[in-house]
């Protein structure tokens, strides 16, 4: 199903074309039929019939035209109808068809009584009666369904417009019933095609139950919605009714098909009430429009108001002339047929709405004929001048070279044309543009040198200065407004605007992205006319309608919707159609571009200054830890820590409190960046506080974890191992909350020293002081230990394997004899060459502390 209506959405025009086609197409045989088949043939007289008993009826000759074809056949007043061509007049109307099968100039035969019972036979010389009121009504259908298809196809989506056509083809169908001709009896025809007439009955039915309505809800939203007629009970009863009325003739169809005598005077009464209907209808359009005619205050607005009312007048005076002066002038249409011909002016009904809606600019088509009329005859023209010049140089050329070589400077000559045809037929669609349609030449000159101009603009607001002032003063719109996405919220808010009044206007982001998405798959520009307001935007359309926007062009980047332009009508009063939409989308792709320029530079120029205090953050940072010390009370102590990124997690410090102590800190913040380095500056401040002189490194967590706990945002966490050396005992302490072991070489080998305890911040402190041990260790000279985070362990290669503590140990049983120094130079070494082109994903830190002897 899906498939099917988006096939029938991108070929929309296309299949409507060649429905008009096929429709034309019978109309033309239509016409056709009402020249040359269904004619009425014409005695000059009345046949009026008179009952005699109760089962016959006798035809009487009255109103015989004097020196009609009857008056010549010798035929008066009160002459009774015996037969014609050999067929005994039982019936009126079967007597016509019998008559209707003369052709026009022969004769046919008649056999006639006289008042005094004489008897006579005679020719009377047939002449033929156009159905004026069947030809009008079918010619107006045809010039209808022109009008309705040249309106669709210019704006598919219009509502107007589709019930413009729409009306156009039940104008059409209504027309069908002239398919039964008069000449050839309506039971022959079902009984030779029965499908085919059952068919075009069928669609003569709805078109004539369906037109009126039509009609009427077609005047009720042509010049301006009537707020009521939008309402579902409305739009309900519209669709009710026809079928009502349809219904009628649907329940003469087995009387139809069964060939019963009875359907004619039953479709009869048919035809009457849909007389009565039309009537009612055609009153309450008259109605409305003088309604609106005396609402609108605008005088240009009610100048093809008055032209749609001098319709409805015309063709209401056509109507009583038809009813009343021409039968007083006539006495009958068989006689004087000429006084019935002005039914033919109501042909100029439907060239009355063609008028109006070219002239006066209604459903957006007048701009695209004159248009397609003028470069049409600019082509022809250009076209002509070359083949002339071409035709007349080759003359030329062709008797100075002789006239062998004609093939070959056609050929060269053709080339020639062809070449330059193309830019010189534009140079001339350019001058005629210019003359004709200076507001058109200005419009396409001013988008494209808009176009050109704001991609070297820098700065949103400078952008948006320009586009405003560009439409409104170079375009002079008077309405206008641009909207940009708000991030947060998903919609588009009102940023730059001229001659709106809610300045708070919003639109649904994701409800435009979809109907571009819509407009992509079906290749159609993604443009959102009035038409469209109401099923897009539900209440909100009444905003759009009230500040008189007309047409919204999306601002798309990489098939993203990141904004919008809302347009009124153009300085002339038509709305944005056909080529303007296109050179509209065109300059709102250049300003979406130039917009999201605008914002990635100013996200650059954020980045690099974010960056820059980075940066400062950084070398903060790092004048925070302490450097490297060759000999410290006896200690060799060398401390690295490298950030993944700008700043970094990772925490180490050396706290002397006296001569001889001097506390060695390693932590690690869950997390990195930014957050992890404020956490870091914190720690610090607390460990360097509680650093005294009689604190061993378990108390000292114990208070900070205190601390910490209360001012953590939940899931963070600080490892930290602490160690407290004693160069007066020999001694060393430490503590270790939750981080990695700490790594130690001596005269027993190179080992991991794990303690039990969890990390800071994330118990209160019962179970946090339950867990947390302090390990003692004896000092000896040549001692080496390794205070490390996960960020050296953890590293990974380009196959993403781990450096893991094996190769840690490795390199400090390798290196232990040498200066702290030394021995982190080959840490890193070893780090960087592992490691390879992988990224760093954590930050890395390692301490160093070697006993002198």
């Amino acid at each position: 199903m899906h498939k099917l209506k988006t096939f029938f959405s991108r070929n929309r025009v296309r299949l409507v074309g060649l429905l008009t086609i096929f429709l034309l197409f019978l109309e033309v045989i239509n016409i056709y039929v009402s020249f040359n088949i269904n004619v009425t043939s014409n005695d000059e007289c009345l046949w009026v019939g008179k009952r005699i008993n109760q089962d016959s009826v006798a035809y009487y000759f009255t109103k015989v035209k004097v020196n009609g074809v009857s008056w010549d056949a010798g035929i008066r007043d009160g002459d009774q109808l015996i037969s014609i061509n050999n067929y005994k007049v039982l019936s009126d109307q079967q007597a016509q068809i019998v008559l209707n099968t003369v052709k026009s100039g022969d004769y046919a035969d008649y056999v006639v009584k006289k008042p005094d019972g004489t008897i006579f036979n005679t020719k009377v010389k047939i002449k033929k009666l156009l159905n004026f009121g069947a030809l009008t009504f079918n010619i107006s259908a045809l010039i209808w369904l022109l009008i309705g298809f040249l309106v669709y196809s210019i704006k598919p989506d219009g509502r107007q417009q589709k019930l413009f056509y729409l009306l156009s083809i039940t104008f059409v169908l209504t027309t069908f019933f002239n398919f039964f001709p008069q000449n050839i009896s309506l039971f022959e025809i079902v009984r030779t095609y029965p499908v085919g007439s059952l068919i075009v009955y069928i669609l003569a039915s709805l078109g004539s139950a369906a037109l009126p309505f039509i009609f009427l809800y077609f005047i009720w939203n042509f010049f301006r919605p009537i707020e009521f007629a939008q309402e579902k009970w409305v739009k309900a009863l519209f669709i009710i009714l026809p079928s009502l009325l349809f219904l009628y003739p649907m329940s003469l169809m087995v009387k139809f098909w069964s060939l019963d005598p009875r359907i004619l005077m039953d479709f009869r009464k048919y035809q009457n009430l849909t007389v009565i209907v039309n009537s009612i209808t055609n009153i309450i359009a008259g109605i409305t429009l003088f309604v609106l005619f005396f609402r609108e205050k605008d005088k240009q607005k009610r100048k093809p108001i008055l032209l749609i009312i001098f319709s409805f007048v015309f063709a209401f005076a056509v109507q009583i002339y038809l009813s009343t002066i021409a039968p007083a002038l006539a006495d009958t249409i068989f006689n004087s047929p000429e006084y019935y011909f002005p039914v033919i002016l109501l042909i100029l009904v439907p060239m009355i709405y063609a008028y109006a809606i070219f002239k006066y600019h209604l459903l957006d088509v007048s701009e695209v004929v004159k248009n397609t009329i003028f470069y049409s005859v600019a082509t022809a023209s250009v076209v002509a001048i070359y083949f002339l010049s071409i035709y007349g140089l080759g003359q030329s050329l062709s008797s100075l070279i002789g006239f062998g070589n004609e093939g070959i400077v056609a050929i060269v000559l053709f080339m020639i044309f062809a070449i330059r045809f193309q830019s010189t037929k534009d140079k001339a669609l350019k001058f005629i543009t210019q003359k004709f349609y200076p507001e058109q030449f200005a419009f396409e000159n001013v988008l494209i040198k808009f176009s050109n101009e704001i991609s070297t603009v820098v700065g949103k607001e400078n952008i948006l200065n320009l586009t405003l002032n560009t439409f409104v003063g170079s375009l002079k719109l008077k309405k206008f407004a641009i909207l940009l996405n708000d991030e947060k919220s998903d919609s588009l808010n009102l940023v730059r605007h001229h001659g709106f009044n809610h300045i708070n206007c919003q639109l649904n982001r994701k409800t435009i992205q979809d109907y571009y998405f819509t407009s992509l798959e079906l290749k159609e520009y993604p443009e959102l006319s009035r038409e469209n307001f109401s099923k897009l935007f539900g209440e909100k359309s009444e905003t759009l309608i009230e500040e008189g926007i007309f047409t919204i062009v999306p601002l798309i980047v990489k098939s993203k919707v990141i904004g919008a332009l809302l347009f009124g009508l153009k300085h002339s009063g038509l709305q944005f159609s056909g080529k303007d939409i296109e050179l509209l989308y065109a300059a709102a792709n250049q300003l979406a571009i130039a917009i999201e320029n605008a914002r990635l530079y100013q996200s650059e120029v954020e980045k690099q200054k974010i960056e820059h205090d980075l940066e400062l953050a950084r070398n903060i940072q790092k004048g925070l830890l302490p450097s490297c010390v060759s000999n410290l009370n006896g200690l060799d102590i060398c401390g690295v820590m490298i950030p993944a990124m700008q700043v970094g997690g990772d925490y180490y410090d050396l706290i002397p409190v006296n001569e001889n102590k001097i506390f060695v800190a390693v932590g690690d913040v869950s997390g990195k960046g930014l957050s992890a380095s404020l956490y870091m500056a914190k720690l610090q401040t607390i460990i360097q506080l509680y650093c005294r002189e009689e604190s061993t490194p378990r108390e000292i967590l114990i208070e900070a974890n205190k601390l910490l706990f209360s001012s953590f945002e939940p899931g963070s966490f600080i490892t930290l191992t602490l160690a407290l050396f004693d160069r007066e005992k020999m001694k060393v302490k430490l503590s270790r909350a939750g981080h990695l072991p700490v790594l130690i070489h001596d005269d027993k080998g190179t080992r991991l020293l794990k303690t039990k305890g969890i990390a800071l911040g994330l118990d209160n402190g019962y179970l946090f002081d339950k867990h947390l041990e302090e390990a003692e260790i004896n000092l000896k000279g040549g001692q080496v230990f390794s205070f490390f985070s996960d960020g050296v362990t953890e590293t990974m290669n380009e196959k993403d394997e781990l450096f893991g503590e094996e190769r840690l140990l490795k390199i400090f049983a390798e290196n232990y004899h040498q200066q702290s120094t030394l021995i982190m130079e080959e840490v890193e070494k070893e780090i960087l060459d592992f490691r390879g082109k992988a990224e760093q994903h954590d930050d890395m830190t390692v301490v160093i502390v070697k006993v002198i002897n």
